[in-house]
């Protein structure tokens, strides 16, 4: 299974950034090889004032 670097992640943001902007970077490996090797990032889905999280962040799926 993937081992993230850190157990947990946790960010602050200043109001109103610009779209785009940085907010957090995540790093996990896999010890398997080649393709079962390949990490790949995503969001669960939740909630923020009734609107998905997917419309305030994303994620970039291969790099984390």
């Amino acid at each position: 299974a993937p081992v993230f670097l850190q157990e947990r992640y946790s960010a602050r943001l200043a109001e109103n950034n610009a779209a785009g902007a940085l907010v957090l970077t995540v790093r996990a490996t896999d010890a398997d090889w080649g393709q079962n090797a390949r990490v790949r990032y995503r969001l669960s889905e939740g909630r923020v004032r009734g609107a998905p999280l997917s419309s305030y962040v994303s994620v970039q799926a291969e790099t984390g």
